[in-house]
């Protein structure tokens, strides 16, 4: 007869065939068992060691029991390893982790904050509090309901990679992608008429014409999701109102950092966005006649801009004062904060509404 689902050998059994292994292999045994979801037995060979406060093996237990639906338990063996070893970066993740679970977001906010603060490129931890920060649907959601809303007749994207939001232009009957790369793109899940130009969205514009691109149609939508240095995302900006009308919209991605660390010119870690930033403030500096909102969206917002005025050439002939002026500027927010100025609403239907106006 076979073992069922969910045998598990006995503790005797277990400590008769693991009990010579040290704490390292026990720990390797253990993690391996969560990994392939084997909780049970992640729980019990954990338990085998004789140091049963050993800060790893008891992070492991506490997973298990975590899984296993034993959350309070699993949460009092995590705030104790947090109180023998106040700077263990691990036992903050997944105190952070289980915090987030029972819906007591300040505190895993903090523990992430702190786990970050020591190992800014800490695995999954970004990502974590950028979901935390901004609760709701994600950018790609938001951009997908957008869409949905103002359902463009002419679209274009700059930063295609996989094509993964170019596919949302489905109601478009014209689709423009920009992206020099073209070794991540998934053709079979863009729109089948989409063109993908593979150069510099500099490149692109130089050499070609709106009468020749949208046969003389206005962008109705525009994404601009590409260099993340903020005097790209300029000139792509001036390039595409442009092509626009005044009633027309476009979308810049991130322009709100995480936190400092991620918002300046030099890439330090992993979750970075650079100073796209910038280009929030020069609008609000330079063209206050724009209306410019940031829907609080994961993992750094969606700058809608409305209002455009596709004659205006103040942008385009100060460029590089502006480049000069904004080029050393350090990111104006500490934290979590956002720099003054920095218009934020929901990803909810009225916050994406209100966006819109």
């Amino acid at each position: 007869m076979t073992a069922g689902p969910d045998y598990v050998a006995s503790a005797a059994e277990l400590s008769q065939t693991l009990g010579p292994l040290g704490a390292p292999d026990l720990l390797l045994l253990a993690t391996h068992a969560l990994r392939v979801g084997s909780l049970d037995y992640a729980l019990a060979i954990s338990e085998l060691a004789p140091d049963g406060t050993e800060p790893s093996l008891a992070l492991t237990r506490a997973a298990a029991l975590f899984g296993l639906g034993r959350h309070e338990e699993a949460r009092r063996l995590v705030a104790d390893v947090q109180r023998r070893n106040p700077d263990h970066l691990a036992a903050m993740f997944y105190g952070a982790q289980m915090a987030a679970h029972a819906g007591d977001a300040a505190e895993a906010i903090q523990l992430l904050l702190s786990t970050l603060e020591r190992f800014p490129d800490f695995p999954g931890a970004a990502g974590m509090l950028a979901g935390l920060r901004f609760p709701g649907p994600s950018y790609r959601d938001v951009l997908s309901r957008l869409h949905e809303l103002l359902r463009p007749r002419a679209y274009l994207e700059i930063g295609v990679e996989t094509g993964a939001t170019l596919a949302f232009a489905k109601h478009s009957e014209k689709v423009i992608g920009i992206d020099p790369d073209s070794s991540k793109l998934r053709r079979d899940s863009i729109p089948p008429h989409a063109r993908v130009f593979h150069e510099t969205s500099d490149a692109f514009f130089s050499r070609t014409s709106r009468a020749e691109a949208l046969e003389g149609r206005p962008l109705d939508l525009a994404f601009i999701d590409g260099m993340h240095l903020f005097e790209y995302a300029l000139r792509d900006f001036v390039n595409v109102e442009a092509w626009c009308a005044p009633g027309s919209t476009i979308v810049l991605h991130d322009c709100v950092p995480l936190l400092p660390l991620t918002a300046s010119r030099e890439r330090h870690t992993k979750f970075w966005v650079g100073d796209v930033w910038k280009v929030v403030s020069i609008l609000r500096e330079r063209r206050p006649e724009l209306r410019v909102k940031i829907i609080a969206t994961a993992p750094s917002g969606l700058c809608v801009v409305r209002g455009l005025d596709p004659q205006s050439s103040v942008l385009r002939e100060h460029l590089d004062e502006i480049i000069e002026q904004y080029r050393d500027l350090a990111y104006p927010a500490q934290g979590l904060d956002v720099p003054s100025g920095f218009d934020l609403v929901p990803a909810t239907s009225a916050g994406v509404a209100k966006a819109l106006v």
